[in-house]
């Protein structure tokens, strides 16, 4: 009896070439993007935010001063009234 072995599962194939590619192609489009108006001004506004002082030095020292003369007063009323209707502004 006579057993006859197993092919290799794959083989050797033989290697194919490829065509170079053109690298440098000068009349290749690139690539553009384009800014709606609206994201435009919207960047500038974002900008001068970020210029903005964090603490407007000009009021603090105003009250600064009223508070040493004595003649800073707060009305309590007045500041629950705006607290209470900016909290039902950002709720609707």
């Amino acid at each position: 009896m006579k057993i006859d072995g197993i092919p290799p599962v794959g083989g050797v194939h033989p290697v194919s070439k490829t065509s170079p590619v053109s690298r440098n192609n000068k009349n290749a489009e690139q690539d553009k993007v384009a800014v709606s108006d609206n994201a435009q001004v919207y960047q500038k506004l974002i900008q001068k935010v970020k210029e903005l002082p964090d603490v407007r030095q000009d009021k603090v020292q105003a009250i600064t001063e009223q508070i040493a003369r004595g003649d800073f007063s707060l009305d309590s009323d007045s500041i629950a009234e705006s607290m209470l209707s900016s909290e039902k502004m950002e709720g609707k």
